[in-house]
């Protein structure tokens, strides 16, 4: 009986899940609300409302329902992200915060999470860092790109992104820290090498910064950025500064 009950309640989810992807958001209204009907207030079922809500957005009630399925069940991270997600969306960004250290908590008691959440928590970190950063407070950003490389290191985007910061920053050998970690997973990442070859060149060092332009000219040929910087070398009286 409760093997039937829980097929059952897959393929609504999955079904669901079909719907929101279709975007046919009022069939996956209705099913959901037939199955809370049927099962009660289940927190997979209200956190997928909340989704089909903000799919339209319908913030209050996606809010709404995340909420309800925190309270069906406060360790359901899922919910949580979602409703923190939403409120950073919002701009609501000091509650978002609260939540993601609710979240955080979770993962401190050695909860396993899936790299998909882990990629979400470190996200929402993204999502703060760029605020500051459009604000001008580029250490606070830095900070939150940390935190977010450090919850899920595999986001090749953020590093970059904080690379670059540590650059505006003044910070090199920071920057060239983040920079030679991106190279290790691709060694003829282009922007890497450029960045790398205008740090060398801030830093006084000519020779190094060639080198990088040139591995760029050699591995992407028609990559406009490292020749131009090649022909600033070659031509000092162009006065060129990467």
């Amino acid at each position: 009986m409760l093997s039937r009950h829980r097929r059952q309640l897959t393929e609504v989810q999955d079904k669901v899940l079909v719907y929101i992807r279709l975007q046919r958001f009022q069939a996956a209204e209705e099913l959901l609300k037939t199955s809370l009907d049927e099962h009660g207030p289940l927190a997979n079922l209200l956190n997928l409302m909340g989704l089909v809500h903000h799919r339209q957005s319908q913030f209050v009630q996606a809010i709404e329902y995340f909420e309800k399925a925190r309270t069906a069940n406060p360790r359901f991270v899922e919910a949580s992200l979602n409703l923190a997600v939403t409120l950073s969306d919002l701009g609501f960004y000091d509650q978002s915060e609260r939540l993601f250290h609710e979240i955080q908590a979770l993962l401190s008691e050695g909860q396993n999470l899936p790299d998909l959440i882990l990629g979400r928590l470190a996200n929402l970190h993204n999502r703060t860092a760029h605020g500051y950063e459009q604000a001008g407070l580029l250490q606070e950003a830095a900070t939150e790109y940390v935190k977010a490389l450090n919850i899920f290191p595999r986001m090749p985007d953020i590093r970059l992104r904080l690379a670059k910061l540590y650059l505006r920053m003044g910070s090199y050998h920071q920057s060239q820290e983040q920079l030679h970690v991106l190279l290790e997973e691709n060694p003829g990442h282009a922007e890497c090498l450029n960045l790398l070859g205008t740090l060398a060149y801030r830093m006084g060092d000519v020779d190094a910064a060639f080198r990088f332009w040139q591995k760029t000219q050699n591995n992407h040929p028609h990559d406009k950025t490292s020749r131009t910087y090649l022909r600033s070398i070659q031509r000092p009286d162009l006065q060129t500064h990467p």
